[in-house]
């Protein structure tokens, strides 16, 4: 039986464990429950998927004076190296591909959950608790926001175009030109009562005798057609 872990980007990168533990502890992924405790609603609890696989034990990486031990199952390694290792590979959070033989532990792909090291005996020994956690890919549906579409007030279109009288206009031909019938002069003249009126009086008449006469110049406004 052997326990080999490697770098999952670095398979060069690895550890043999030559002291093997006395008991390996799985989990197996067991159904995880969630609790909350939602202010005055009390608390309540359940099911949120499977929490993830957990294999942890208890061991030891032999000093220098044990390794000629016959009970060695690979080449012993200086325990400060393993140390070092496992030490990085955890803090930098580094994924890992762990194998134990003879188990259903086959390139499990995980983290060090924690790990824990002191120095003990007199034979430069160091004893050690480690954890590791499954790796589990994260897929995150990003849902993209609806562009928030600006309502464009629209100017209220004029009711109306404007013509400007020319030498010969009269208020029948306007109406006939722009609206289509020359009957339609009375409402071009109502429209512009006061601007007819006040060019009358400009030139020198007292009125224009209902838009009879109309002046060059003058701007009008013209009703729908």
């Amino acid at each position: 039986m052997r326990i080999i872990a490697k770098e999952f980007n670095n398979p060069s990168n690895r550890l043999e464990f030559s002291w093997l533990p006395t008991e390996i502890k799985d989990n197996g992924g067991n159904v995880m429950f969630a609790s909350y405790n939602l202010l005055d609603r009390g608390e309540f609890v359940r099911p949120s998927g499977n929490d993830l696989r957990k294999i942890s034990w208890d061991g030891r990486f032999p000093g220098e004076a044990r390794k000629e031990e016959p009970y060695l199952v690979s080449d012993w390694e200086a325990p400060e190296d393993c140390d070092d290792l496992l030490r990085q590979w955890a803090s930098k959070r580094k994924k890992v591909k762990l194998t134990i033989e003879n188990t259903n532990i086959n390139k499990f792909t995980c983290y060090i959950n924690n790990y824990s090291s002191t120095y003990t005996g007199g034979f430069g020994d160091i004893e050690y608790s480690i954890e590791w956690i499954a790796y589990k890919s994260l897929s995150v549906n990003v849902t993209k926001r609806s562009k928030t579409v600006k309502k464009q007030t629209k100017r209220a279109k004029k009711d109306y175009k404007t013509h400007i009288v020319k030498s010969g206009d009269t208020l029948w031909g306007i109406a006939a030109k722009y609206l289509g019938k020359g009957t339609r002069w009375k409402e071009i003249y109502k429209l512009n009562k006061s601007t007819i009126e006040k060019a009358a009086k400009a030139q020198g008449f007292k009125s224009s005798h209902n838009g009879h006469w109309i002046w060059p110049k003058t701007t009008l406004k013209l009703p729908k057609k």
